[in-house]
């Protein structure tokens, strides 16, 4: 009995209707390019300065997809050495908003995409995006985390 229950779910919830207020995870692949690059290309006419720190991710066919900026996407609107090659993102849509809010992502290194971090060689410490360490107050550097990880 409780099988055929489970069964009976099953083909209920095929038919539901997808609940369009709920985030979406999902990965997108591309490069992440300026916004104003990537305007630019497509031969728009446009006001720069009130998008001028805006990046997007640039699909194969052109397509443009905005990321908001916070703390798991901000390295890419920091770190111009990891936009304009290939990339993958791990990212969460939401409803009513052409943005994407990125999870995670990866860039292209030596033809394999990679992690980036960045880190203090001085306090064994890697965060997200550039700063200063936050222990030493000294400088971080870009560094690609190993492929397995």
């Amino acid at each position: 009995m409780p099988m055929l229950a489970c069964f009976i779910l099953l083909a209920l919830s095929a038919d539901a209707p997808v609940d369009s207020s709920r985030p979406i995870v999902s990965t997108l692949k591309g490069q992440v390019v300026e916004l104003t690059k990537a305007l630019h290309e497509q031969g728009r006419t446009f006001d720069e300065a009130p998008i001028a720190t805006q990046v997007v991710l640039k699909d194969q066919d052109n397509t443009l997809t905005p990321l908001l900026s916070d703390d798991a996407s901000r390295a890419l609107f920091q770190d111009e050495r990891l936009r304009n090659r290939p990339a993958e993102l791990r990212v969460r849509r939401l409803p009513k908003l052409p943005y994407v809010q990125v999870l995670s992502f990866k860039v292209e290194f030596n033809g394999t995409l990679r992690t980036p971090e960045y880190y203090c060689e001085i306090c064994s410490i890697s965060v997200r995006y550039p700063q200063t360490c936050p222990c030493c107050q000294g400088p971080m550097d870009l560094r690609m985390q190993p492929k397995d990880d």
